[in-house]
């Protein structure tokens, strides 16, 4: 009885310092991005339950398709001993994301629901091919994980294109280690110009210290 009394109250002392740790940490440190003026960084606050705690969400200025174009920094609350196999089954995570392109893509308005897309049904790039491949591996459609560097320094990287029809679902998922935290960037779009300026804009991470 003694013995669990012990443990429990260790993990008492551990979830505090941890706690103390975290509010101290975001008090001496900022994460950032240079922001372009066309874009728009908002505070990134998940509505579910996540191993994942929210930072900043970079996104253009409103415009119809703006939604489905976004760069988000989040901070991993647990720790990571391998880093490549935690993006391969963050993949997974990310479907339901994907499921709302396809959405999209098979509404009334969308272009691909005219008739002429009718004689394309049967090719490889047709939706259904897509999200029968998605519901078997998704990585297939992923480059093999990379290790990049950027302002902040190395950080590893899982690069997917998805093919919806006639247009593809951009997804980058990034991981980095910087002052003993775990940061997860994701990149989302439709359109490759944008991929290439959200991708510019996760070039310039960088962590600031508030403490002069």
């Amino acid at each position: 009885m003694e013995k669990w009394s012990n443990s429990k109250n260790k993990h008492r002392f551990l979830f505090l310092y941890l706690l103390v740790y975290l509010m101290f940490y975001h008090k001496a440190f900022s994460q950032t991005f240079d922001i372009p003026e066309h874009f728009i960084e908002s505070p990134l606050i998940y509505s579910h339950e996540t191993n994942l705690k929210g930072i900043s969400r970079v996104s253009p200025i409103k415009d119809s398709f703006s939604k489905y174009t976004v760069l988000e920094l989040s901070l991993v609350k647990s720790s990571i001993n391998y880093p490549s196999k935690w993006l391969k089954d963050k993949i997974y995570d990310e479907l339901g994301d994907v499921a709302e392109t396809e959405r999209l893509l098979r509404s009334k308005d969308s272009p691909l629901s005219d008739p002429i897309f009718d004689q394309f049904k049967h090719l490889p790039i047709y939706i259904n091919d897509t999200l029968d491949q998605l519901a078997i591996n998704p990585l297939v459609f992923c480059k093999k994980i990379d290790m990049l560097y950027n302002a902040t320094g190395k950080f590893y990287e899982l690069n997917c294109t998805i093919p919806f029809g006639f247009f593809n679902n951009y997804l980058i998922m990034r991981l980095q280690y910087k002052n003993n935290f775990w940061y997860f960037t994701k990149i989302m779009t439709l359109n490759y110009a944008r991929m290439i300026e959200l991708i510019t804009i996760a070039e310039t991470f960088n962590i600031k210290s508030n403490v002069n």
